[in-house]
């Protein structure tokens, strides 16, 4: 492992306890029921994906005005029997921002990648490695309840942006940081 994957489940921990405080913040008395550390599928990016249901319901809404619907896809939307952003981090309402500790890191991370020089096996065991550490960190943040007051009604998982992989990586990091009945309720997830 090189050193710079070694010292860098501090990091994140680090910058994810500072910019989470801001986005408590700008939460207020709305509910988190999900947090996501994201990914790009060269690992070169990291940002914290925090969503609430007050902002869910409120999107959706947007999102059911501007689509052609079956009737009972609207009928299940209403009911809460299924989303069209629930579990999709690019739609939640609140993120670090450009200027946050995390996209820091992610500078860091593309600059690391730029001076390594891997082959397809050392690529890939890098990849795992990374996954492995940001597991860890968002295991040890979920632990010191870093997410709030219900940390342990929060569904936690690691996503990777615009590629094939994501729903394979979501449901294998939701299932290692979450209890077993609400990774049971993230797999039978219904997205319209």
């Amino acid at each position: 492992m090189n050193l710079f994957l070694k010292n860098l489940e501090h990091k994140i921990e680090q910058a994810v306890k500072k910019d989470m405080q801001k986005i408590l913040k700008e939460i207020g008395n709305e509910k988190i029921y999900a947090v996501a550390l994201v990914t790009d599928s060269d690992c070169i990016t990291l940002y914290l994906a925090v969503n609430t249901y007050e902002f869910l319901e409120k999107h959706d809404k947007e999102y059911l005005a501007d689509m052609d619907l079956s009737e009972e896809d609207i009928k299940n939307l209403k009911q809460g029997f299924a989303s069209l952003t629930q579990w999709i981090p690019d739609e939640w309402g609140y993120s670090d921002n450009d200027n946050s500790e995390l996209a820091k890191i992610s500078k860091q991370l593309y600059e690391n990648s730029k001076s390594e020089d891997f082959d397809d096996e050392e690529y890939e065991e890098n990849q795992k490695l990374f996954f492995e550490t940001v597991t860890s960190a968002l295991k040890h943040l979920i632990e010191e309840k870093v997410f709030g007051e219900y940390s342990e009604e929060i569904t936690y998982f690691i996503s990777m942006s615009d590629d094939d992989r994501a729903e394979e990586i979501e449901n294998n990091s939701a299932e290692l940081l979450n209890p077993p009945d609400i990774y049971e309720t993230f797999l039978s997830r219904c997205i319209l």
